[in-house]
């Protein structure tokens, strides 16, 4: 089965630039497998995923638009067509009174 991977901001510099990557997973893969296959690479790994290889907390997954953490996280299961959104937190800004 096919999924599309869209990486925003800085992450797509991971990519080559592309914004848009499809990967070829098993039927019944999860996120942690797509994220197993993306951090094949070292520099993806260690930018998405901490030391235990989790998901790093400034990192943001969607499927199809909604955010896997409402979902069952990283155990989320995928199916052929889904869209993952990969982004970073954005935080900061200045506050004016």
């Amino acid at each position: 089965m096919k999924v599309t991977v869209k990486f925003f901001a800085h992450l797509r510099d991971l990519v080559g630039k592309k914004s848009t990557i499809e990967v070829d997973l098993e039927e019944g893969a999860t996120v942690s497998r797509l994220m197993a296959e993306l951090c094949m690479d070292e520099q993806v790994r260690a930018t998405l995923l901490d030391e235990n290889r989790e998901l790093k907390s400034d990192i943001t997954i969607l499927k199809n638009g909604r955010e896997i953490r409402f979902l069952e996280g990283m155990d989320t299961k995928l199916e052929s067509g889904d869209e993952i959104s990969v982004f970073p937190v954005v935080a900061g800004g200045n506050q004016t009174d």
